[in-house]
């Protein structure tokens, strides 16, 4: 899904299209198929909604880097100039360099235990859960609780890895930054250093760019987190009137992962350098 969230129209469209989708799940669950009992998880999965919209409208800016110019010394090769500016800007792009290297074991750890977290549980419900009273009604409502509390789980992981991704990127932009310094006021000719480098502040990868393994960690979180929510409202229907997986969970399940895609490009392409 090579959804990009780049403007502001954009993001209001989606914003609609969510409170419409919402409106629609509400009306289904509450009068349309009430006998599903689907009313507690559209409720938790409405609210998930909201809190994330605020999450998004509340710290967007902390995270949206601005672009500074580079200013070009007069004369780089006077030592007055230079100081121990050289020192001090190796210091600081090897604190960068290792903030980066951290995003990206943090992303691998978080993803390792969220499956760490969402495997036991699986494993210890198959060895203890007699299948015979599955749908009985305290086991039931056990079930749908714990279905729940691992699909929160999974949001909340979810939005680590966005904020690992978005101080990721913030490295990238900022040892770009240095690197864009030093080729102005190096002795090497701007042209030739520049050709020494693959990425630059212009040409670094965005937030949001697909095909990382951010993203695909995200997708995998968020595929897992939808089979979570998909249980869960299939556990919550009545006995009576269960015979297959209704269809509402299924479509309820895949508006999910839809959802929680589109919020990885909402907060991620609004992070991207602004000049």
């Amino acid at each position: 899904m090579n959804l990009v969230m780049d403007t502001t129209f954009k993001r209001i469209i989606v914003i609609v299209v969510c409170v419409a989708i919402a409106i629609l799940l509400l009306y289904t669950a509450f009068f349309y198929l009430s006998g599903l009992k689907q009313q507690f998880v559209v409720v938790y999965f409405l609210i998930i909604q909201i809190v994330v919209f605020l999450t998004f409208f509340a710290f967007r800016d902390q995270f949206a880097y601005r672009h500074r110019s580079v200013k070009k010394l007069k004369n780089p090769r006077l030592q007055e100039n230079s100081f121990e500016l050289a020192h001090l800007l190796m210091s600081d792009y090897e604190y960068i360099r290792e903030t980066a290297s951290q995003a990206m074991n943090d992303r691998h750890t978080m993803v390792n235990y969220f499956l760490l977290i969402v495997g036991a549980s699986v494993t210890i419900l198959a060895a203890t859960v007699d299948k015979a009273v599955l749908f009985s009604g305290s086991n039931s409502q056990f079930l749908a609780w714990l279905a729940l509390i691992l699909n929160f789980i999974g949001w909340i992981y979810f939005l680590i890895i966005i904020r690992l991704r978005q101080a990721w990127c913030g490295s990238a932009l900022a040892m770009n930054q240095i690197k864009e310094f030093y080729i102005q006021n190096g002795r090497v000719p701007d042209d030739i250093a520049r050709s020494a480098f693959l990425w630059d502040t212009k040409s670094v990868p965005s937030a949001g760019r697909k095909s990382t393994v951010f993203y695909y960690s995200a997708v995998l979180i968020s595929f897992i987190s939808s089979i979570v929510l998909i249980f869960a409202s299939f556990i919550s229907v009545p006995a009576k009137e269960v015979v297959t997986i209704p269809v509402f969970s299924i479509l309820l399940g895949l508006y999910h992962f839809v959802f929680q895609v589109i919020c990885y490009s909402l907060f991620l392409d609004y992070t991207n350098f602004r000049r």
